[in-house]
């Protein structure tokens, strides 16, 4: 008896499911025999993917897709993945993507699959990025990543190096390595560099190879950057590595960049993207002490302006008076000091410092500079000490600039001052 009911409810069972359209069909299969112009299908999402079901769609971290609003946050539905695909001729045009609950029904025109395995949509999804033109590909991994328990390594790294995929599609194949799994970041590791440093490649994706390096999980691609920073001081992919570490928060890129940027033996352009990248973001107090201290050493007009940057973005007395320093050193050349006035101007010092500054100057490039300064800050101050200029500097080239200056306040009290120096 038990016998005679297994076997009826296996044979309901095929019965039911040979009823179904997927019975026997791969989703591709699915897709490519539908009537209509456009597919949609559905799969769970992974963990932290959520969505409106219409306009936007948010993969965690604070990453957002689409037109998002901030009072839209509390309506963010953690999936379904809810894929159209637009057809032309049997031929995937578009692949537009949707996560959350949308209204009720399926959209006029749209032939809908209902819910599938999210893995088999990852298969489907790369098969169409492996094959496509144009944005399709790139939308696709997009799609495909979205999925729950979905494992794309392998086929993204695939699409990544296939030199005949459009330069997006193998960008966002790239891109979509970051969210691996920590067992395969050595091996992903490897791949990148290999792909960084091959030169028959296009820089494109050679660059986006160094970015997704900078931000494998766990700062699994940090020590093969460093590497290549230093293993390759006078080539592109040594000035590349430099600049992706630029940007990283990891210690040990931030120890490296330090260590870099007291080195003798570098490019001038590699040492300037050190010392930028060491006093960005992450920069310490000490880093800016080691900043300070290295610009007397320093030779080239890259590495030099790159301290002068540096420390006039991080502002601060500390640096305001040491700028001010530099611009009053008269060991060094007029260029020099120029370019040190140019950004003392752009770190915080006051008025009555800027002004202070005039007089002890005898250079007429400095002065000139100078004018230019007061002339774009036009406190009252500033517009005094122009008019002063302009009353009883004796190089006339100076004076004229000032007068110019001037010229361009409608202030009466102003405009009656320059007449009176016109007709003195």
């Amino acid at each position: 008896m038990t016998n005679g009911f297994s076997q009826l409810a296996i044979a309901s069972f095929v019965a039911i499911a040979a009823s179904s359209p997927a019975f026997g069909q791969s989703l591709a299969n699915r897709i490519a025999s539908a009537s209509d112009r456009s597919v949609q299908f559905t799969y769970a999402a992974r963990p932290g993917v959520c969505g409106d079901g219409r306009t936007y769609i948010s993969t965690g971290s604070g990453n957002f897709y689409g037109s998002f609003y901030s009072d839209a946050a509390d309506k963010c539905q953690p999936g379904p993945v809810r894929v159209v695909i637009d057809l032309a001729d049997r031929n995937v045009v578009a692949v537009r993507t949707f996560v959350g609950a949308s209204s009720p029904g399926t959209d006029p025109g749209v032939a809908d699959l209902g819910n599938v395995n999210p893995v088999e949509a990852a298969e489907y999804l790369l098969g169409v990025a492996t094959r496509a033109d144009g944005r399709v590909g790139r939308d696709a991994i997009f799609a495909a990543l979205l999925g729950d328990k979905v494992d794309a390594t392998s086929r993204l790294l695939e699409i990544g190096r296939d030199q005949n995929r459009p330069l997006e599609t193998r960008r966002a194949a790239l891109s979509g390595l970051v969210r691996s799994e920590a067992p395969q970041l050595d091996r992903i590791g490897a791949a990148l560099v290999q792909i960084a440093t091959n030169e028959n490649d296009v820089q494109g994706v050679r660059t986006q190879a160094l970015s997704v390096l900078s931000r494998l999980d766990h700062g699994a691609g940090i020590q093969p950057l460093v590497q290549l920073a230093s293993g390759n001081i006078n080539s592109w992919i040594g000035r590349e590595s430099m600049r992706v570490l630029s940007s990283s928060g990891d210690p040990r890129a931030r120890q490296f960049l330090r260590s870099s940027a007291q080195r003798t033996d570098l490019p001038d352009e590699l040492l300037a993207v050190a010392i930028r990248g060491l006093g960005r973001n992450y920069v310490t107090g000490q880093d800016a002490n080691l900043l300070r201290s290295l610009y007397p050493r320093l030779t080239g007009e890259r590495s030099r302006d790159a301290v002068l940057a540096s420390l006039s973005e991080l502002g601060g007395n500390d640096n305001v008076q040491w700028l001010i320093g530099v611009v009053r050193d008269e060991k060094l050349t007029p260029e020099q000091r120029r370019r040190a006035l140019e950004y003392l101007s752009r770190a915080g010092a006051t008025t009555p410092s800027l002004l202070a500054l005039y007089d002890p100057t005898p250079d007429p490039q400095l002065r000139s500079a100078l004018i230019g300064i007061y002339a774009r800050l036009a406190d009252k101050a500033a517009t005094d000490k122009l008019v002063w200029i302009a009353r009883n500097e004796t190089n006339l080239q100076l004076k004229r600039r000032a007068i110019s200056a001037l010229s361009r306040n409608s202030d009466p009290t102003i405009r009656q001052a320059l007449q009176d120096i016109v007709e003195r």
